[in-house]
């Protein structure tokens, strides 16, 4: 317990010691005649405010533009409880008798994704956005063969992230597939003219990014949708925040990028994927799907529904031979998005559209830099910045 002292405390201090001021106490140390003193602060802070506040006293505290699947949004510190040990334990939770806490966490975590991106069903994460879409092509690939195994043609969006992209080659080499890409347009959009030249009979899938890898809002997704006929259509997510402002497209399989939902920048540490798609593809779906059930008792309960791994059924059954989930990212995701809320969630959604407008307007203003397209962005844009390393 901390108990202030009063203002008599003070004055005794000060007669005892002999000193006028109480910034005497700490010459010895600083070697300046007054101690630090923050600006007067006049209404209450928000949790955001008096942290940044702070940080603001602190040099070389830079904020950070990154990008392209790397966002650095202010996270509650709350977030943190993560740490705790319930949660924290080297066994992943395969005894649902005792492990009812962490199952019941991943439950609500799952909920939450399928409620975000308008899905059905959604798996327990991946170790992040860009092996969850390579595991979504596979999918993909395992759906589509019941209707035609001879089709090996893949389309891939030229705005997809190009790391993203790597994975997906690396993923299915062994397949031979067909990969052929998309172009995009002069406004930076799918060009919905090379889609329809490129879609033929042996096409299985096509992988498209929304935000794309410029920042561009992709319109016409649900066109693209209906263009596909019974092809699959994946759909990733790379900044989910921008499904707080507009309703997710019609996509039979989301893989996302989960690292803006409370997940740090970290240089070389955990980020986080997810596969949301429709219940009749569920038996295809990689990795692990906690259930909800009912116990002997009557009482409410949690449990693994599906692990299609290879360290749970013969290997050539296994819908992924990838054990490994980012567990403690999914449960830290968990407790950012009810940490916040949807009110705060879109907030944030709404900064992130609308401040990248007035960023580019101010650059474009001082002649800075140009944007190179013209379309509507959300969080980040593609421009041209003629003297880069100067303004750097």
């Amino acid at each position: 317990m901390y108990i202030p002292h009063s203002v008599e405390d003070i004055e005794k201090i000060k007669r005892t010691l002999g000193i006028e001021n109480i910034d005497d106490i700490f010459f010895s140390i600083t070697g300046k005649k007054e101690f630090f003193k923050p600006y007067e602060l006049e209404d209450p802070l928000s949790q955001q405010e008096l942290i940044e506040y702070f940080q603001n006293f602190v040099v070389n505290d830079y904020t950070y533009l990154v990008g392209a699947g790397a966002y650095d949004h202010f996270i509650p510190p709350v977030v943190d409880t993560l740490l705790r040990s319930e949660f924290v334990t080297s066994y992943t939770p395969y005894q649902a008798e005792v492990s009812q806490g962490t199952l019941k966490a991943i439950w609500d975590f799952q909920s939450l994704i399928c409620e975000i991106f308008n899905q059905e069903v959604s798996n327990s994460s991946h170790y992040d956005g860009a092996t969850a879409a390579a595991e979504a092509v596979l999918m993909a690939k395992r759906i589509y063969n019941k209707i035609n195994p001879n089709s090996q043609k893949l389309l891939i969006s030229n705005s997809l992230h190009p790391s993203y992209i790597k994975v997906i080659k690396t993923y299915t080499d062994v397949l031979n597939l067909n990969i052929e890409f998309i172009d995009f347009d002069k406004d930076g959009k799918i060009d919905l003219n090379s889609l329809q030249n490129l879609l033929t009979d042996d096409v299985f899938a096509v992988v498209l990014q929304n935000p794309n890898l410029w920042g561009i809002i992709e319109t016409q997704i649900n066109e693209i949708k209906n263009l596909l006929s019974d092809k699959i259509l994946i759909l990733v997510s790379i900044n989910p925040f921008l499904y707080f402002l507009f309703d997710p497209p019609e996509a039979d399989i989301i893989a996302a990028n989960l690292q803006p939902f409370g997940i740090p920048l970290s240089f070389g540490g955990p980020y986080l994927g997810v596969i949301a798609s429709k219940m009749k593809y569920i038996r295809e779906m990689p990795g692990r799907i906690i259930g909800k059930t009912i116990d002997k008792e009557g009482k409410e309960a949690y449990t693994m529904i599906l692990q299609t791994r290879e360290q749970h059924i013969k290997r050539e059954k296994a819908t992924s031979n990838i054990c490994t989930n980012q567990g403690l990212m999914a449960i830290r995701n968990t407790i950012y998005l009810m940490t916040m809320g949807k009110t705060n969630l879109l907030k944030v959604a709404q900064k992130n559209y609308t401040n990248i407008k007035f960023f580019t307007q101010k650059l474009q203003e001082y002649s800075i830099a140009k944007s190179i397209f013209t379309s509507d962005t959300f969080n980040e844009a593609l421009l041209h910045i003629p003297n880069y390393k100067k303004i750097y």
